[in-house]
């Protein structure tokens, strides 16, 4: 089993703080009022909320009485609330009671789109955002077209993300609150595009407005593993750990860096440490089980990716590993177990069958063998 996963360049997709996009609803209303909105419907019926925000002709003319206010008022904090407790398909039906209600609500639009991002629907997301420069004033505009460039480099459609991140640039102000993420996100596209220069530049711009992020250092010392700069980029994720010793994604850079320059040991620690840090690091758990075929260590390969499963039971290419693990070493029918697993999360995952009827074959035969 030879996984060849390419981890060189998976630092570099920070999610942004969407908490500082959250405007301030009516505080008139501190209890949590989640049947307002009507009883639950799944993410998938959004197109028709979202239809409203295009067919601006069709909207009723009349204002809303004030009971109507009040209430739209009290699911747009209490959409501030779940969305502050990540709990973003609760927060998606307040919101779209609150758009069926008042289809130009800059809150509820701003808060939709943000919602439907961390649920990676980044295309009504993109909807929800451009609705949003259309109601906003210029200020609010501004704001809203952050939020589409944002999106559109969360959804890794880089030329848009840089296209929109040039429009953004010639107006920004000067002490712009975001301006910072702006830079850093240039260069994360400029990485995966293998721009290295231009990605420098603009980490630098990012590093002169904050100098002490662990983040960024992330980022430069992914920058020097693409340019080969080993040394360099045990620099750059050391000072991340030391300015943040809880950054898993530094640890993991140094142990691929470790790794790199013969250190097997210390690698071996450096990702051991960002999993005690980040057990759901999907990065660090892919270098385990890779290093573990290599290294004969696959007792602590599935120790991690029993913790990682044990966090978050639905991910079938985790799943997968495991049970190839157990193949490889001869566990079967636990490998076997695995993969009724997997194949129930991901019927049609690639290999999943095959796998399953070597294991029937083999554990037949194994069967035969006893009997003789």
């Amino acid at each position: 089993m030879q996984p060849g996963y390419n981890t060189k360049s998976e630092f570099v997709g920070e999610r942004p703080n969407h908490q500082s996009y959250m405007m301030s609803a009516n505080p008139r209303s501190d209890s949590m009022v989640t049947t307002a909105a009507g009883p639950a419907r799944p993410v998938s019926q959004m197109d028709s909320a979202i239809a409203d925000f295009e067919r601006p002709d069709e909207r009723p003319d009349d204002r809303p009485d004030s009971a109507e206010v009040e209430l739209l008022a009290t699911l747009l904090k209490n959409s501030n609330i779940l969305i502050e407790a990540r709990e973003y398909r609760l927060a998606f039906n307040l919101l779209r009671s609150v758009l069926i209600r008042c289809p130009d609500s800059p809150q509820g639009l701003s808060n939709m789109g943000l919602c439907l991002r961390e649920l990676g629907r980044y295309e009504e997301a993109l909807k929800c955002f451009r609705a949003l420069v259309k109601v906003q004033g210029a200020s609010g505009k501004f704001d809203a077209q952050v939020l589409i460039a944002e999106t559109l480099y969360l959804g890794e459609r880089d030329e848009m993300a840089l296209a929109a991140y040039r429009d953004v640039l010639k107006s920004v102000p000067e002490n712009y609150k975001r301006l910072f993420e702006i830079y850093k996100n240039i260069g994360n596209i400029h990485v995966r595009a293998g721009d290295f220069d231009a990605a420098e530049e603009f980490y630098n711009k990012a590093h002169t407005i904050n100098p002490e992020s662990d983040v960024l250092m992330v980022n430069y010392g992914t920058l020097e593993i693409q340019r080969e700069n080993f040394e360099a980029a045990v620099l750059r994720f050391r000072r991340a750990v030391e300015l943040n010793p809880e950054n898993d994604k530094g640890w993991v850079g140094l142990a691929l860096v470790h790794r790199q320059m013969g250190d097997f040991d210390l690698s071996w620690a450096n990702v051991q440490r960002a999993l005690d840090i980040n057990h759901k690091n999907r990065t660090a758990i892919r270098l385990v089980v890779e290093w573990a075929v290599a290294d004969q260590r696959f007792a602590l390969a599935i120790t991690r990716l029993q913790e990682y499963l044990e966090a978050d039971g639905e991910d079938a290419e985790m799943s997968f590993m495991l049970a190839k693990i157990f193949t490889h070493i001869g566990r079967l029918q636990e490998a076997r177990l695995e993969m009724e697993r997997v194949l129930a999360l991901d019927p049609v995952i690639e290999n999943g069958e095959a796998v399953m009827a070597a294991l029937d074959r083999e554990l037949t035969r194994s069967k035969g063998l006893e009997k003789v």
